[in-house]
């Protein structure tokens, strides 16, 4: 062995590149660095041995006879992330490498050794496969997220529109949340993606970061080898051409191209030919950039420059291209004087795009997670805010959701509908008449059943607590991407006061039949009596039957006049003609003539001497009112008592009592209600249910407020106040 091979072994038992030397075609290993020895998960010191019988593994996967057929064609080989066995704690563990078979040459050309560098690429590979699959993810999210967007535009426009389009809205709303739960549920494992993908993007960045720290020691290496080599020009030429990184030395201040090796010449895209050429003549683009002001700093100071992930932009195949390299420049040093500068690259291109990649992946996370969020929060909005309950149920018919509207349609709690079904006994269905809803008629299992959409059908529901109400109910179902039935949204809305006005209205037209008809079938025959025995009818029947028909006539004008009340009421034509009156003048006027005709002793008590501001008709048909029903209700009731009181300075009230037989507590709070007649000890009396509606609305447009109350076996006290003649004054003035 040379003094220069020596002098070279020397020198790469320094470098902290991995790096091994063969000596033979055997191949004895004459040299493995520290980092080779690592790298091959060795600790002792394993010079002067064959490689073969070290690793008998690298025998089979084919590395030996890759390094014998560079020793017998002295032809250099090389590969890039190639998979490659290694024994780890006596188990074969793949990995990935960058690696270079460089055959070392005497003067003759024969090969005397062979130069083996390479670089564990393993986390780099990975991190690459990471980044793409995540970027493959990251296009599915995206695709999904703008279809979800797509539909929620639809979903806001169908809001807008008229219940008539409530199928297509319930469709949307399926959709949504059909690609909600499949976008979270991608965006969870595009989440665990990126937290692999960034753990390993670290440690490509930490490993890096190595790199750069051993082009520092390359560095330092190549300097000492200024010094020590100085004898050895053959052996200085083969570590430039046989190194494992770029490497380029200019001389003069025309930075003429003196040496550089295969490494450099492919990141410039040119050949041996710009050799003894200037460095800028042969590669213009250079000019202006970092790298090249570099250089040009490093030859006229005398000091080291370096730069991390630099970008250069090189002319390759006819293209200005760019790429991203760690530089080191060093004087070259020659007798005590800078004579050129030494550039040391490595390309990290790879590495540099691929954390551009996470970043720009990250930020696309962080834009697509905000505009999903708030999607949800303008569907979850939609929801909360509409005025039709919304249910969804599973395929087992488990209610999973209910907006507000559902819940208090429903009476429901959150943890209510954790444990409740559609057809939940605790809340009885029921047919429009009343009678059990059969759970194969349920809409909702109409709809699961059959696969179709159910529109504007109308149930009865039965709460726990006794009360019932009717719901008109929109039911349609929910597929997966396989056309299975895995669920059903309800709509819903309230129309039990739709329902009871509906049949108050058939109540009423009943009994407004009967009613009337009473009245004119009495006044028809008095008549009829008159018209054919008028001559032979004694004086006396003839006075009755005109009586009986007078009273008849009585009777059909009050009801018609109630008809008539509620419809100027409801169509707010009910007008007054305020003036003040006293309640003492109010009462002899309207109610004197009741008095006189009653068998029960009617009398006005307190300050019956107050005045009000009213129109003194209506409020004289809200007293007669209270007083013909204590003469009707309470028959026995020897008296019957006004009573007058002022309240405070602003209101008067007015009651009606009697000692009659009292009014049931549950039917209190119906007693104003329009069409609503009650009944005293089993009887029913005449009636259309409308006189106390209307008073209750008379006192309501004079400002004033209306009660009763009652007692059984004890009578009833049925009660107004009006605003004082002085309140009157005072809002005037």
């Amino acid at each position: 062995m040379n003094v220069s091979f020596n002098g070279l072994l020397h020198v790469i038992s320094e470098m902290p590149n991995a790096v091994a030397v063969y000596d033979s075609e055997d191949l004895n290993i004459a040299i493995a660095n520290e980092k080779m020895l690592k790298m091959w998960n060795r600790a002792d010191n394993l010079d002067g041995q064959r490689l073969g019988d070290i690793f008998p593994e690298y025998i089979e996967q084919g590395f030996e006879g890759l390094l014998r057929n560079v020793w017998k064609t002295g032809e250099a080989f090389s590969g890039e992330e190639i998979p490659a066995d290694i024994l780890i704690d006596g188990i074969l563990t793949p990995r990935y490498f960058d690696f270079k078979y460089n055959p070392l040459k005497d003067q003759n050309g024969i090969t005397y050794a062979i130069l083996h560098t390479a670089t564990d690429v393993t986390d780099r590979k990975l991190a690459r496969e990471q980044v793409a699959e995540r970027q493959a993810s990251e296009e599915n999210v995206k695709a999904e997220l703008q279809a979800t967007n797509e539909e929620l535009t639809t979903l806001n426009e169908e809001y807008m529109a008229t219940n008539e389009q409530l199928d297509k809205y319930n469709y949307a709303i399926n959709e949504i949340n059909t690609k909600l739960t499949e976008t979270n549920k991608n965006l969870g494992n595009a989440n665990q993606g990126y937290k692999t993908s960034n753990e390993r993007l670290n440690t490509a960045n930490h490993r890096l970061n190595k790199d750069i720290d051993d082009l520092k020691s390359i560095n330092d290496a190549i300097q000492d080898l200024n010094n020590r080599l100085a004898d050895s020009e053959q052996g200085f030429q083969n570590l430039i051409a046989q190194a494992p990184v770029a490497i380029l030395l200019t001389k003069g201040e025309d930075f003429i191209i003196e040496k550089i090796n295969s490494t450099m010449l492919n990141i410039l895209g040119r050949d041996e030919s710009i050799i003894g050429k200037p460095l800028f003549e042969q590669i213009p683009e250079l000019k202006g950039q970092l790298a090249a002001d570099l250089l040009k700093e490093t030859f006229e100071f005398g000091e080291s420059r370096e730069e991390i992930s630099s970008p250069v932009r090189l002319l390759l195949d006819g293209q200005l291209r760019e790429g991203f390299f760690n530089f080191n420049f060093t004087p070259f040093i020659e007798n005590g004087k800078v004579t050129g500068v030494i550039d040391v690259a490595v390309e990290v291109t790879a590495q540099v795009l691929a954390i551009r990649d996470r970043e720009e992946t990250i930020r696309q996370k962080v834009v697509l997670e905000e505009t999903l969020r708030n999607s949800e929060k303008r569907l979850q909005g939609i929801l909360e805010t509409m005025a039709e309950g919304v249910g969804i149920v599973d395929h087992t018919g488990q209610l999973v959701y209910a907006n507000p509207m559902a819940q208090q349609i429903l009476g429901l709690t959150s943890s209510d509908i954790e444990s409740r079904t559609y057809s939940d006994p605790r809340w009885q269905n029921l047919r429009i008449d009343g009678s059990p809803l059969p759970d194969e008629e349920h809409p909702m299992t109409v709809m699961m059943t059959t696969g179709s959409k159910v529109f504007d059908m109308e149930i009865g529901v039965q709460r726990p607590d006794g009360s019932r109400q009717y719901i008109s109910i929109n039911a349609a179902p929910i597929f997966n991407e396989d056309g299975n039935l895995t669920g059903g949204i309800g709509t819903f809305m309230d129309v039990t006061s739709r329902r009871m006005i509906l049949q108050g209205k058939d109540d009423f037209i009943s009994i407004a039949s009967h009613e009337l008809k009473n009245p004119v079938t009495s006044l028809k025959a008095a008549l009829q009596l008159l018209e054919r025995a008028h001559n032979r009818l004694p004086e006396e029947s003839r006075s009755k039957l005109i009586s009986q028909a007078l009273s008849s006539l009585d009777n059909l004008s009050r009801l018609i006049h109630d008809l008539l009340d509620t419809s100027r009421l409801e169509q707010g034509q009910m007008k007054m003609d305020k003036s003040t009156v006293s309640i003492n003048d109010l009462f002899n006027d309207c109610c004197a003539h009741i008095a006189n005709d009653s068998k029960q002793h009617i009398t006005l008590s307190g300050q019956k001497m107050l005045s009000v501001y009213a129109d003194s008709q209506q409020i004289g048909q809200v007293l007669v009112n209270f007083i013909s029903n204590a003469i009707k209700y309470a028959p026995d009731s020897k008296e019957i008592v006004v009573y007058v009181s002022q309240i405070g300075d602003d209101e008067i009230k007015i009651s009606v009592k009697d000692s009659g037989p009292g009014i049931p507590k549950e039917n209190l709070s119906h007693l104003f209600e329009r069409y609503y007649r009650t009944n005293y000890e089993g009887k029913k009396f005449t009636g259309l249910g409308l006189g106390l509606y209307i008073s209750a609305e008379i006192i309501k447009n004079h400002g004033g407020r209306i009660g009763v109350e009652s007692e059984l076996g004890k009578g009833s006290e049925f009660w107004f106040t009006l605003p004082t003649q002085a309140s009157h004054q005072q809002n005037i003035s």
